[in-house]
Formats: C-alpha cells, sequence, structure tokens
C-alpha cells in the first residue's frame, strides 16, 4: 500500500510540472518521444508542419495596414506563434507587460495582436509626432526613447521596417502557423498503432484528435478555445463520450493538462530539462512517464 501511495505521489508531481507538441508550437522542428506505461512501450514522432493559413490583408486595420505588415515581417515573419528569446511574443512581438497594459491576454491571438499593435502605433506616433520615433519607441520602449532619444539600433529598426512596408505595397502577405502530426506504435500485452494531430487556429483556439487502432478503435477529438496565452478551456469527445478540462502552458518550458468526464480522468504534465522534455501522467487506466527529444 504504501509502495502504492508513493508512485502516485511521485507521478502526481511530475504532473504538475502537457504531454502534447501543443506548448512548444512556438519552436517547430521534429521530435521523437519514448513512452513507458505498466505493461506497455510507446514509440511516438512528432512530425511538425508550418503551414501558409490566411491573408493577414483580410484582418489588418486600413489606417496602418502597410506599416503593420512591414512591422510583422521585421518581428515575426508572419509566424503567429513567434516567441523571441526577451519574451515578446505573436506575430507583432509584444512584451508581457506591454501587452498587458494594452489589455491583450493572448498575444498569439492574430486578432489581439493586430489590434494591440495598432493601438500601440496610433498611441506612439501621438506621442513623438514621428513616425521613425514611433518605431524606434517600438522597438527599445518609449521610457528609453524619450528619456535618451533614439539609438542607432532603434533608427536602424525603424527603417527597416519603413523599406519592408514599402516593398510589400499592394502584395498580399499571408499568416504561417503550426500543426503536429505524431505517428506511434505500442508494444505490450496487445500491439497497436495510431495517429494523434494538434492543430493552431490562428492562435485563438487549438484542435486536437486522434485514432488508435488495436483490438478496437479509439478516437478522440478536443477543442481548446484560449482564454490567455496560458490558459485554454477543454470540450470534445472521446469515445463519442463528451469531456472537458484545460491546459495550462508557458510555451515552451511546462505545461499541464487536465481531461474529466463520464469514466475519464486523465492528468497529464511536459517540462523542459535542458534541450528534452520529461512527461508524465495518469489516467483511471494507468500511469505514464517517458521523454521527448528535440
Amino acid at each position: 500500500m504504501r509502495k502504492t501511495l508513493s508512485l502516485f505521489l511521485l507521478f502526481a508531481v511530475f504532473s504538475l510540472l502537457v504531454s502534447n507538441p501543443l506548448v512548444f508550437l512556438n519552436d517547430p522542428e521534429p521530435a521523437f518521444s519514448f513512452d513507458f506505461q505498466p505493461n506497455c512501450f510507446r514509440f511516438s514522432l512528432f512530425v511538425p508542419l508550418v503551414r501558409t493559413i490566411a491573408p493577414i490583408d483580410w484582418f489588418l486595420p486600413k489606417e496602418n495596414a502597410g506599416l503593420l505588415k512591414g512591422l510583422i515581417k521585421v518581428e515575426s515573419d508572419f509566424y503567429v506563434h513567434a516567441l523571441s528569446e526577451k519574451g515578446a511574443k505573436g506575430l507583432t512581438q509584444l512584451m508581457p507587460s506591454t501587452a498587458k497594459e494594452l489589455g491583450v491576454l493572448n498575444p498569439f491571438n492574430v486578432f489581439q495582436s493586430l489590434d494591440g499593435a495598432n493601438r500601440y502605433l496610433n498611441d506612439l506616433q501621438n506621442r513623438f509626432n514621428n513616425l521613425e520615433l514611433a518605431l524606434a519607441a517600438y522597438h527599445e520602449g518609449p521610457t528609453k526613447v524619450a528619456r535618451e532619444g533614439p539609438s542607432v539600433e532603434g533608427l536602424r529598426y525603424a527603417q527597416k521596417v519603413l523599406k519592408s512596408a514599402r516593398d510589400f505595397g499592394n502584395k498580399m502577405a499571408f499568416f504561417k502557423d503550426a500543426m503536429y502530426f505524431e505517428p506511434y506504435v505500442e508494444f505490450g500485452e496487445h500491439f497497436s498503432t495510431g495517429l494523434n494531430f494538434y492543430l493552431s487556429v490562428l492562435g485563438a483556439a487549438y484542435l486536437s484528435g486522434g485514432l488508435n487502432v488495436s483490438d478496437k478503435i479509439s478516437q478522440h477529438v478536443l477543442l481548446y478555445p484560449n482564454i490567455t496565452d496560458s490558459l485554454s478551456l477543454i470540450l470534445g469527445e472521446k469515445d463519442l463520450n463528451l469531456v472537458g478540462g484545460f491546459l495550462l502552458r508557458r510555451m515552451p518550458d511546462f505545461g499541464l493538462q487536465v481531461v474529466l468526464g463520464k469514466n475519464e480522468l486523465d492528468v497529464s504534465g511536459l517540462v523542459r530539462v535542458w534541450r528534452f522534455y520529461v512527461k508524465a501522467g495518469f489516467s483511471k487506466q494507468r500511469f505514464h512517464v517517458g521523454f521527448i527529444f528535440k
């Protein structure tokens, strides 16, 4: 009994540290995974696909459309889940503090990112009454530019954005977003194989699903409406039974996913350790622990 309780606590601690690649959408690279379960071993591949999804021109405000295209090209190259080393997020690379001031809950959400950046640019142009200074302030902070003036780097950034905007002109630009495919095989008392997919929808939501074939066929489809950049709700079905839950994440470092339903309890987690991920979790059926290597 004591041994069973110790194992339960060990896996629960691991779980608090998402066993799916939604947590590293900002870094779409191939990966492979080993997953150890009682009487079962799973080997998975994570295959990313960065795809063009929609013209950004459909979503841009008229007032700063050309300028925003130039800025987004420089900041994120139109990738929805771009994340800088300093923590700037999304298409327009808003820093967390700036996003908070602008009321942007999820900088990876295309609609919120564009709206926040547009309002921010308008505020900066009104404050500095000069487009180059406004762009320099976007890059290095308005307080610094107001106090010390723009740096050489800030002015270079402004010129780069303006040149990019001129180069685009009336040309159409497109968002880029990512999805993952996860083919896997399981060895143990029974052999099974399956395929999962994980899809970002303009950063506003995620969609995942999967099909497993062994002695019986099982499937699931889950929708993740994103409330903030770190919290998503989960709504969907597993084998035609309704399920719900939540996903907490900090890209690309860790995540926690909880799914509840009729005869369903699934808690899984993932945390980055150096260049690989440790994942663990438990359900009503079994515990699991494993590694993902990128």
